[in-house]
Protein backbone atom coordinates (compact mmCIF):
# COMPACT_ATOMS: atom_id res chain seq x y z
CA UNK A 1 0.00 0.00 0.00
CA UNK A 2 1.26 3.64 -1.01
CA UNK A 3 1.57 5.98 1.91
CA UNK A 4 -0.98 8.16 2.31
CA UNK A 5 -0.59 12.26 1.69
CA UNK A 6 -1.86 14.32 4.29
CA UNK A 7 -4.08 17.59 3.45
CA UNK A 8 -3.10 20.51 5.10
CA UNK A 9 -5.26 22.83 7.18
CA UNK A 10 -7.96 20.14 8.29
CA UNK A 11 -9.48 20.47 4.84
CA UNK A 12 -12.63 18.44 3.97
CA UNK A 13 -11.83 16.57 1.23
CA UNK A 14 -14.89 16.71 -1.78
CA UNK A 15 -14.93 13.71 -4.61
CA UNK A 16 -17.20 14.61 -7.09
CA UNK A 17 -17.63 16.18 -10.53
CA UNK A 18 -17.09 19.59 -11.74
CA UNK A 19 -19.45 20.27 -14.48
CA UNK A 20 -19.53 22.96 -17.71
CA UNK A 21 -23.73 23.48 -16.79
CA UNK A 22 -25.07 25.13 -20.06
CA UNK A 23 -28.06 26.35 -18.50
CA UNK A 24 -31.25 26.87 -21.20
CA UNK A 25 -33.97 28.86 -19.07
CA UNK A 26 -37.39 27.52 -20.69
CA UNK A 27 -40.63 29.85 -20.92
CA UNK A 28 -43.00 26.77 -20.09
CA UNK A 29 -42.85 23.48 -18.81
CA UNK A 30 -41.36 20.26 -20.61
CA UNK A 31 -43.98 18.07 -22.75
CA UNK A 32 -43.71 15.01 -24.88
CA UNK A 33 -43.99 15.98 -28.64
CA UNK A 34 -43.97 19.93 -27.66
CA UNK A 35 -42.41 22.43 -29.10
CA UNK A 36 -40.40 25.05 -26.18
CA UNK A 37 -39.66 28.01 -26.78
CA UNK A 38 -36.15 29.28 -24.65
CA UNK A 39 -35.24 32.65 -23.17
CA UNK A 40 -32.01 32.73 -22.17
CA UNK A 41 -29.26 29.98 -21.80
CA UNK A 42 -25.74 30.44 -20.33
CA UNK A 43 -22.92 28.39 -19.52
CA UNK A 44 -21.51 28.17 -15.94
CA UNK A 45 -19.66 25.68 -13.72
CA UNK A 46 -21.50 22.91 -11.65
CA UNK A 47 -21.87 19.81 -10.62
CA UNK A 48 -21.78 18.05 -6.81
CA UNK A 49 -17.51 19.15 -6.28
CA UNK A 50 -18.56 23.05 -7.26
CA UNK A 51 -22.14 23.34 -5.64
CA UNK A 52 -21.20 20.77 -2.36
CA UNK A 53 -17.40 21.93 -2.16
CA UNK A 54 -18.94 26.21 -2.50
CA UNK A 55 -21.17 25.68 -0.03
CA UNK A 56 -18.31 24.20 2.27
CA UNK A 57 -15.92 26.87 1.79
CA UNK A 58 -18.77 29.51 2.75
CA UNK A 59 -19.22 28.13 5.54
CA UNK A 60 -15.45 28.66 6.34
CA UNK A 61 -14.13 24.88 5.93
CA UNK A 62 -10.82 24.22 4.01
CA UNK A 63 -11.53 21.93 0.88
CA UNK A 64 -9.77 19.92 -1.54
CA UNK A 65 -11.18 18.51 -4.34
CA UNK A 66 -10.69 15.37 -6.35
CA UNK A 67 -12.51 15.39 -9.73
CA UNK A 68 -11.05 16.29 -13.19
CA UNK A 69 -11.17 18.34 -16.10
CA UNK A 70 -9.98 18.70 -20.00
CA UNK A 71 -7.50 20.27 -20.66
CA UNK A 72 -8.57 22.65 -23.15
CA UNK A 73 -9.51 26.41 -22.92
CA UNK A 74 -12.58 25.24 -20.97
CA UNK A 75 -10.74 23.25 -18.55
CA UNK A 76 -7.93 25.40 -17.75
CA UNK A 77 -10.12 28.48 -17.34
CA UNK A 78 -12.57 26.65 -14.99
CA UNK A 79 -9.35 25.23 -13.21
CA UNK A 80 -8.44 29.11 -12.68
CA UNK A 81 -11.69 29.90 -11.38
CA UNK A 82 -11.84 27.28 -8.39
CA UNK A 83 -8.38 28.63 -7.63
CA UNK A 84 -9.61 31.94 -7.09
CA UNK A 85 -12.72 30.92 -5.33
CA UNK A 86 -10.68 29.04 -2.18
CA UNK A 87 -10.46 25.42 -3.63
CA UNK A 88 -7.12 23.33 -3.04
CA UNK A 89 -6.57 21.86 -6.77
CA UNK A 90 -3.56 20.18 -6.53
CA UNK A 91 -5.45 16.69 -6.58
CA UNK A 92 -7.37 17.61 -9.84
CA UNK A 93 -6.43 15.84 -13.02
CA UNK A 94 -6.37 17.57 -16.33
CA UNK A 95 -6.90 15.03 -19.08
CA UNK A 96 -6.74 15.14 -22.90
CA UNK A 97 -10.26 15.77 -24.86
CA UNK A 98 -12.59 18.31 -25.59
CA UNK A 99 -14.88 19.37 -22.61
CA UNK A 100 -18.61 18.02 -22.65
CA UNK A 101 -21.38 20.35 -21.22
CA UNK A 102 -24.28 18.80 -19.09
CA UNK A 103 -27.36 20.39 -21.10
CA UNK A 104 -29.93 21.69 -18.01
CA UNK A 105 -33.44 22.93 -19.28
CA UNK A 106 -34.95 25.25 -16.05
CA UNK A 107 -38.47 25.41 -16.56
CA UNK A 108 -40.19 28.23 -15.14
CA UNK A 109 -41.21 26.92 -11.97
CA UNK A 110 -37.55 26.11 -11.10
CA UNK A 111 -37.62 21.95 -11.73
CA UNK A 112 -34.67 21.28 -13.86
CA UNK A 113 -34.30 18.47 -15.80
CA UNK A 114 -30.64 17.03 -16.71
CA UNK A 115 -28.85 15.74 -19.69
CA UNK A 116 -25.37 14.13 -19.47
CA UNK A 117 -23.42 11.89 -21.95
CA UNK A 118 -22.83 8.31 -20.66
CA UNK A 119 -19.17 8.89 -21.39
CA UNK A 120 -19.19 12.50 -18.83
CA UNK A 121 -21.05 10.84 -16.20
CA UNK A 122 -19.14 7.11 -16.02
CA UNK A 123 -15.72 9.01 -16.02
CA UNK A 124 -13.39 7.54 -12.97
CA UNK A 125 -12.16 9.47 -9.44
CA UNK A 126 -8.55 8.47 -9.29
CA UNK A 127 -5.60 9.52 -7.01
CA UNK A 128 -1.98 8.98 -7.53
CA UNK A 129 -1.74 7.67 -3.92
CA UNK A 130 -4.34 7.59 -0.68
CA UNK A 131 -5.38 10.94 1.00
CA UNK A 132 -5.16 11.42 4.74
CA UNK A 133 -8.18 13.53 6.07
CA UNK A 134 -10.41 13.52 8.75
CA UNK A 135 -13.79 14.10 6.66
CA UNK A 136 -14.73 12.82 3.00
CA UNK A 137 -17.16 13.70 1.00
CA UNK A 138 -17.86 11.71 -2.34
CA UNK A 139 -20.46 12.03 -5.39
CA UNK A 140 -19.68 9.50 -8.06
CA UNK A 141 -19.88 6.29 -9.30
CA UNK A 142 -16.66 4.56 -10.35
CA UNK A 143 -13.78 5.20 -7.87
CA UNK A 144 -9.55 3.84 -8.31
CA UNK A 145 -8.52 1.52 -5.31
CA UNK A 146 -6.76 4.65 -4.19
CA UNK A 147 -9.71 6.32 -3.56
CA UNK A 148 -11.56 4.14 -1.75
CA UNK A 149 -8.51 3.11 0.72
CA UNK A 150 -8.82 7.14 1.51
CA UNK A 151 -12.29 6.93 2.68
CA UNK A 152 -11.79 3.63 4.55
CA UNK A 153 -9.30 5.49 7.00
CA UNK A 154 -11.44 8.67 7.37
CA UNK A 155 -13.45 9.46 10.44
CA UNK A 156 -16.31 10.42 8.71
CA UNK A 157 -17.56 9.88 4.94
CA UNK A 158 -20.68 11.47 3.59
CA UNK A 159 -21.06 9.75 0.03
CA UNK A 160 -24.38 10.74 -2.13
CA UNK A 161 -26.06 7.63 -3.29
CA UNK A 162 -24.19 6.26 -6.43
CA UNK A 163 -26.99 5.25 -8.66
CA UNK A 164 -26.34 2.17 -12.19
CA UNK A 165 -23.57 0.32 -10.51
CA UNK A 166 -20.89 1.96 -8.21
CA UNK A 167 -17.88 0.94 -7.17
CA UNK A 168 -18.48 0.09 -3.12
CA UNK A 169 -16.98 2.50 -1.08
CA UNK A 170 -17.08 2.76 3.13
CA UNK A 171 -19.40 5.44 3.88
CA UNK A 172 -21.37 6.42 7.27
CA UNK A 173 -23.93 8.40 5.47
CA UNK A 174 -25.47 8.33 2.54
CA UNK A 175 -27.86 11.00 1.55
CA UNK A 176 -30.43 10.06 -1.85
CA UNK A 177 -33.19 11.83 -3.52
CA UNK A 178 -36.78 9.91 -2.76
CA UNK A 179 -37.25 10.59 -6.29
CA UNK A 180 -34.30 7.99 -7.30
CA UNK A 181 -36.55 4.64 -6.05
CA UNK A 182 -39.62 5.27 -7.05
CA UNK A 183 -41.88 2.11 -5.81
CA UNK A 184 -39.11 1.11 -3.63
CA UNK A 185 -39.70 0.60 0.51
CA UNK A 186 -37.20 1.97 2.91
CA UNK A 187 -36.23 -1.37 3.49
CA UNK A 188 -35.21 -2.19 0.03
CA UNK A 189 -33.33 1.70 -0.14
CA UNK A 190 -31.64 0.56 3.04
CA UNK A 191 -30.77 -2.63 1.84
CA UNK A 192 -29.10 -1.18 -1.20
CA UNK A 193 -27.05 1.41 0.24
CA UNK A 194 -25.62 -1.45 2.63
CA UNK A 195 -24.64 -3.24 -0.08
CA UNK A 196 -22.72 0.06 -1.46
CA UNK A 197 -21.73 1.19 1.85
CA UNK A 198 -20.99 -2.15 4.00
CA UNK A 199 -21.00 -2.44 7.42
CA UNK A 200 -20.18 1.18 8.36
CA UNK A 201 -23.12 2.56 7.02
CA UNK A 202 -24.94 4.28 10.26
CA UNK A 203 -27.87 6.53 8.28
CA UNK A 204 -29.57 6.92 5.57
CA UNK A 205 -31.15 10.43 4.73
CA UNK A 206 -33.47 10.83 1.97
CA UNK A 207 -34.55 14.10 0.40
CA UNK A 208 -38.04 14.97 -0.90
CA UNK A 209 -37.72 18.62 -2.89
CA UNK A 210 -39.72 20.49 -0.75
CA UNK A 211 -40.98 17.79 1.51
CA UNK A 212 -39.70 16.50 4.80
CA UNK A 213 -36.47 14.77 5.17
CA UNK A 214 -36.42 11.19 5.90
CA UNK A 215 -33.53 9.65 8.25
CA UNK A 216 -33.77 5.75 8.80
CA UNK A 217 -30.93 3.83 10.57
CA UNK A 218 -31.75 0.59 9.67
CA UNK A 219 -34.37 0.30 12.59
CA UNK A 220 -36.12 3.61 12.76
CA UNK A 221 -37.31 6.40 10.79
CA UNK A 222 -37.23 10.42 11.88
CA UNK A 223 -38.62 12.77 9.70
CA UNK A 224 -37.56 16.21 9.68
CA UNK A 225 -39.99 19.14 8.63
CA UNK A 226 -38.95 21.63 6.28
CA UNK A 227 -39.82 24.72 7.71
CA UNK A 228 -39.44 27.43 5.30
CA UNK A 229 -40.90 26.23 1.50
CA UNK A 230 -38.82 28.31 -0.80
CA UNK A 231 -40.10 29.19 -4.45
CA UNK A 232 -36.96 29.89 -6.46
CA UNK A 233 -36.73 30.31 -9.71
CA UNK A 234 -33.49 27.57 -10.18
CA UNK A 235 -33.38 24.96 -8.20
CA UNK A 236 -30.22 23.83 -9.94
CA UNK A 237 -27.43 22.93 -6.92
CA UNK A 238 -29.38 22.62 -4.36
CA UNK A 239 -29.30 19.02 -3.06
CA UNK A 240 -25.61 19.72 -3.23
CA UNK A 241 -25.12 22.61 -1.13
CA UNK A 242 -27.51 20.71 1.54
CA UNK A 243 -25.47 17.67 1.28
CA UNK A 244 -22.20 20.43 2.19
CA UNK A 245 -23.75 21.75 4.72
CA UNK A 246 -25.01 18.43 6.45
CA UNK A 247 -21.17 17.57 6.25
CA UNK A 248 -20.38 20.84 7.67
CA UNK A 249 -22.82 20.23 10.82
CA UNK A 250 -21.51 17.24 11.34
CA UNK A 251 -18.66 18.14 11.82
CA UNK A 252 -19.61 20.73 14.39
CA UNK A 253 -20.97 17.91 16.30
CA UNK A 254 -24.42 18.08 15.90
CA UNK A 255 -26.82 14.86 15.58
CA UNK A 256 -28.13 14.25 11.87
CA UNK A 257 -31.65 14.99 12.37
CA UNK A 258 -30.24 18.34 13.83
CA UNK A 259 -27.69 18.38 10.74
CA UNK A 260 -30.63 17.59 8.68
CA UNK A 261 -32.54 20.80 9.88
CA UNK A 262 -29.92 22.72 10.07
CA UNK A 263 -28.86 22.56 5.94
CA UNK A 264 -32.64 22.73 5.05
CA UNK A 265 -32.02 26.17 6.65
CA UNK A 266 -28.73 27.21 5.42
CA UNK A 267 -29.86 25.84 1.73
CA UNK A 268 -33.14 28.10 1.79
CA UNK A 269 -30.67 31.09 2.41
CA UNK A 270 -28.49 29.78 -0.62
CA UNK A 271 -31.28 29.94 -3.14
CA UNK A 272 -32.42 33.02 -1.73
CA UNK A 273 -29.12 35.16 -1.74
CA UNK A 274 -28.52 33.14 -5.73
CA UNK A 275 -31.85 34.77 -6.73
CA UNK A 276 -31.39 38.00 -5.71
CA UNK A 277 -28.07 38.31 -6.71
CA UNK A 278 -29.62 36.56 -10.34
CA UNK A 279 -32.57 39.51 -10.40
CA UNK A 280 -29.86 42.13 -9.78
CA UNK A 281 -27.93 40.93 -12.43
CA UNK A 282 -30.71 40.96 -15.09
CA UNK A 283 -31.70 44.54 -14.13
CA UNK A 284 -28.55 46.07 -14.85
CA UNK A 285 -28.64 47.54 -18.12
Amino acid sequence: MQPETPVGHDAVVVIAHINHDRVWRLKEPLRPGGRITWIDRNVRLGGGGYYTGSMLLALGRNVELVSSLVDDEHGRKALEELQKTGFGTGHITMRDGETEFAEIFLDPAGERTILGSTKRTTRSFTLDRPLQAKAFYVNGMQLADTVVASLDKAALVVSQFPLRNPTPRPADIMVGSRADFPGLSLADIWQAACAIAGDRLKDLMLTDGPNEICVYDGRSETRIGVHEKVVTADTIGAGDSFSGAVLHELLNGMPITDAAASACERTADWLRSRDAATAETESTP
